[in-house]
C-alpha cells in the first residue's frame, strides 16, 4: 500500500480524533517546554533541556501519522495542533526578533539597509548574535510586513509575536485552500493532498512555533501555483506576478518561477519553441515588474543586496558550506573570510543555476508536450535549498504542500515522509548537525526492513 493513499480503515475507535486530541497534547507540552528552554540555548545545560522537545516532537509526528490520510478533516486538526503554540514563546528560533526590529526600523524612517539590527536595542527584543552586525538581508515586500505588525502590536513584544503567529496560521490556511484547489485538478485525493502537505508538523512547527515568514514566501507561491494550474496568458501572467511578490518577501520565490512556466503551459501547450520563449519571457516580466514596482514604489529600494546585509554562510546550518566558514572561525581565521564568503557564494549560487539548467533540459516543457511541471517546480525548490550556501530545517516547507500533488511513486514517497520525520526531530533539538546524525539513522532503519517484513509494517502502520 502506498505511504499516501487512503488506508482502509482507521484502526482508532474515535474515528481519527483521539489522534488529534493526542496531538494537540503534544503541542500543549512543546508549548510549556518553550517556557522551560532558554532561547537561545549557549551552555550544555540548555542544550540537555532544548532536547525535551524531542519528546513532544515525536509524539506530535506520531499523532499525524496516525490519523493518516484518510482522516476526513485535516485542516481542522491542523489548526487544533497550532493553537497552543500561539501563546508560547520564541521556539526554535530568535528570528521574528530581527523581523520586529526591522518593522521598528521602517516605521521610524531609519533605512533597514543601513542601520544595523543591533543598534535600535528594543526592550525585549534581543536580535541574534549572528545578526547584530548587519543590516537587512530582507527584500521590500518583508519589510512593509515586518513595520505593519510592529505598528499593529503598538511595540509590545509579545503581542507582536502573536501577530506573526496569526499571520502565519493565515498562511497556512490559504495555502490549504490552493492545494485543495489544485488536488481536485491533477487527480490526487483531497484528503491525501491535505494531510501530507498541510496537517504535517514540519509547516506547524516551522511557521507558527518558530515563526519563520516563509509561510508568507509559500503562501504566495501556492497562489502562483493555483492560477498558473488553470492555464491560458492569465493564468501565465498573474502566476509571474505573484511570483514577483513572492520574490519581495523572500529571494528563493524566484526557485519557482521555472515551475509556474512549467504548469502554465502543460495546461496550454503551445506548438513551437517561440510561442514557449515567448510565454516564460512575459512571465518573468510579469514578475520583475511587480519586484521591482513594490521594492521601488515603497521607497526601500534594492539595500538587501549591500555587502553588510546578512549572509547565510556566518551562521551554523546543515549546509557543507557553512562548516567551512565556522571551521575558519574556529582555527582563528576571521581576517580571512570575507574573500572566502563571497567565493562560496558565487560557488553555491553557479551550482543552483546548473541544476535549474539540467532540470529544465531533462524534465522542462517541450513544443506541443508539457515535459514534467511539477518536478521542475520542486526541483527547481529544492535545489536552492540544498545548493544555496545554507541549509535550515524550514526551507523544506517551501516544497512540503506540493508534494503529493506530483504523484511520486512508492519509493519517493518513502523517502520524503522519513525526510520530514528527520527534519522535524533535527530541528526540535536546535543543533545544526543533527539532520545528518538523524538521517543516517532513519536509512539504517529502513534499510533493516528487509522484504518479507516489509508487507507486515506496512499493515499495522499504513505506510
Amino acid at each position: 500500500m502506498s505511504a499516501l493513499e487512503p488506508r482502509p480503515r482507521i484502526t482508532d475507535p474515535t474515528g481519527g480524533w483521539g489522534w488529534v486530541g493526542f496531538g494537540m497534547l503534544a503541542s500543549v507540552v512543546t508549548a510549556a517546554f518553550a517556557w522551560v528552554v532558554p532561547q537561545p540555548a549557549v551552555t550544555v545545560v540548555d542544550y540537555l533541556l532544548a532536547a525535551l522537545f524531542l519528546v513532544p516532537c515525536a509524539a506530535l509526528l506520531l499523532a499525524w501519522w496516525r490519523i493518516g490520510p484518510r482522516f476526513p478533516h485535516p485542516v481542522v486538526a491542523t489548526v487544533l495542533w497550532a493553537l497552543p503554540l500561539l501563546a508560547c514563546p520564541l521556539l526554535f528560533s530568535l528570528d521574528v526578533n530581527a523581523y520586529l526590529t526591522q518593522g521598528w526600523m521602517v516605521l521610524n524612517g531609519h533605512d533597514p539597509y543601513v542601520m544595523t539590527l543591533g543598534e535600535p536595542q528594543l526592550p525585549g527584543i534581543a536580535v541574534g548574535a549572528d545578526w547584530v552586525d548587519t543590516t537587512s538581508v530582507y527584500p521590500a515586500g518583508s519589510l512593509l510586513v515586518f513595520a505593519a505588525v510592529f505598528w499593529a502590536s503598538g511595540g509590545l513584544p509579545w503581542l507582536g509575536i502573536l501577530l506573526f503567529r496569526l499571520l502565519h496560521l493565515a498562511c497556512l490556511l490559504v495555502v490549504a485552500w490552493a492545494v485543495k484547489r489544485v488536488a481536485s485538478r491533477v487527480g490526487v485525493p483531497v484528503n491525501t493532498a491535505l494531510w501530507a502537505g498541510i496537517a504535517t508538523p514540519l509547516l506547524i512547527l516551522q511557521w507558527i512555533g518558530g515563526l519563520h515568514n516563509d509561510a508568507v514566501l509559500v503562501a504566495l507561491i501556492a497562489l502562483a501555483v493555483m492560477v498558473a494550474q488553470r492555464g491560458g496568458w492569465s493564468g501565465l501572467l498573474l502566476g509571474g506576478a505573484l511570483i514577483g511578490l513572492s520574490l519581495t518577501i523572500k529571494q528563493s520565490g524566484a526557485a519557482a518561477g521555472l515551475g509556474i512556466v512549467a504548469l502554465a503551459w502543460a495546461a496550454s501547450p503551445g506548438r513551437d519553441w517561440w510561442r514557449l520563449a515567448g510565454r516564460a519571457a512575459a512571465a518573468g516580466a510579469a514578475a520583475v515588474a511587480v519586484f521591482t514596482g513594490v521594492s521601488v514604489g515603497s521607497g526601500l529600494g534594492f539595500g538587501w543586496n549591500s555587502p553588510t546585509a546578512g549572509s547565510p554562510l556566518a551562521v551554523m546550518s546543515d549546509s557543507p558550506l557553512s562548516w567551512i566558514i565556522q571551521a575558519m572561525r574556529f582555527l582563528g581565521q576571521e581576517a580571512s573570510l570575507p574573500p572566502v564568503m563571497r567565493a562560496l557564494t558565487l560557488v553555491a549560487g553557479l551550482a543552483v543555476l546548473a541544476a535549474w539548467v539540467w532540470l529544465v533540459v531533462r524534465f522542462g516543457p517541450r513544443p506541443g508536450e508539457p515535459g514534467r511541471p511539477w518536478v521542475v517546480l520542486l526541483g527547481g525548490l529544492l535545489a536552492f535549498a540544498l545548493l544555496g550556501p545554507a541549509l535550515q530545517p524550514w526551507y523544506f516547507t517551501w516544497v512540503a504542500p506540493f508534494v503529493a500533488l506530483t504523484l511520486p511513486d512508492r519509493r519517493w514517497q518513502r523517502i520524503w515522509l522519513s525526510a520530514t520525520v528527520v527534519v522535524v526531530m533535527a530541528a526540535s533539538t536546535q543543533v545544526s548537525l543533527g539532520s545528518p546524525l538523524l538521517g543516517l539513522a532513519v536509512w539504517w532503519s529502513w534499510r533493516r526492513l528487509e522484504a518479507k517484513d516489509l508487507d507486515v509494517f506496512q499493515e499495522r502502520t499504513g505506510v
